[in-house]
């Protein structure tokens, strides 16, 4: 994950759905650092980690087969 980076955000607090901006930082204090367009104007907002999903844009290589998971 390279950041910064194109992501959708998605919180309930601000009843954002899928709102496409630029993680900048994830912070010590438990905040995704992105920027996003308000109101034609690029805003910085703090999202708390744990009330935020944040969805990477570029999608991942495919995983290969042999990939095991330690449980």
């Amino acid at each position: 994950m390279e950041i910064p980076s194109k992501v959708s955000v998605f919180n309930r607090t601000l009843e954002i759905k899928g709102k496409a901006g630029t993680l900048v930082a994830i912070n010590d204090f438990g905040f995704y650092e992105v920027v996003l367009e308000v109101q034609q104007r690029n805003h910085t907002v703090l999202f708390p980690i744990n009330e935020t999903v944040v969805i990477f844009n570029e999608a991942v290589a495919a995983i290969p087969s042999d990939f095991e998971v330690e449980r």
